[in-house]
């Protein structure tokens, strides 16, 4: 009983916080997703166009698939440009102080995926 209290009490520690998310997603310094993503189709000249608009990332992805792209694009597209964030496999050019860390906290990653979650088509 007092592990799975524990396990309990760690989970509502983390629990996933859509504001926190949000504010994730529009740190260019932290997360780095607008420098290649945009929020609307519109566009917005301080968002990135080099990746697909998040609006609507939801009603295409649901929080699984949210967050295995987040963690590794590389298992979905080789090619791709969008970093690791929960990989710290078969990379290269980092940084020193980045070497063997990964770019998002778990709790970071389950903001991020709840904030993602909202962005359904308007």
């Amino acid at each position: 009983m007092r592990g799975l209290l524990a396990l309990l009490l760690m989970a509502s520690a983390h629990a996933a916080d859509v504001e926190r998310g949000r504010a994730l997603v529009a740190d260019r310094a932290q997360s780095l997703c607008l420098l290649c993503h945009s929020l609307t189709t519109a566009g917005d000249p301080n968002q990135g166009n080099l990746a697909p608009p998040l609006d609507g990332i939801a009603t295409r992805l649901n929080a699984k698939g949210l967050r295995d792209r987040i963690a590794d694009m590389r298992r979905f597209n080789p090619d791709t440009v969008m970093p690791p964030f929960r990989s710290t496999e078969g990379l290269r050019d980092v940084a020193p102080a980045w070497q063997g860390r990964a770019a998002l906290t778990e709790a970071h990653w389950d903001d991020v995926v709840a904030y993602l979650g909202t962005l359904a088509k308007p």
